[in-house]
């Protein structure tokens, strides 16, 4: 993975990293919503987006294993 978009290994972990966090602070965040009592729709809205930032690191959590395993022959 670092190959392709040249980040170092660091930088890679890094990011993963800072996703991490957004990641939790978008599950903190929508607890916070659902507290707060805001329209379900839009709680729906911020389910929605929290999830495809989710989608998206775990895409790039697989891609990068992909690329860390041996090759099959």
């Amino acid at each position: 993975m670092a190959t392709l978009v040249r980040l170092t290994q660091e930088q890679i972990e890094q990011l993963l990293d800072d996703a991490d966090d957004m990641e939790r602070a978008l599950k903190d965040m929508h607890e916070e919503l659902i507290t707060l009592g805001v329209p379900n729709d839009t709680a729906t809205r911020f389910s929605k987006l929290h999830d495809r930032f989710s989608g998206w690191i775990s895409f790039l959590r697989r891609q990068r294993e992909l690329g860390s395993e041996p090759p099959v022959s």
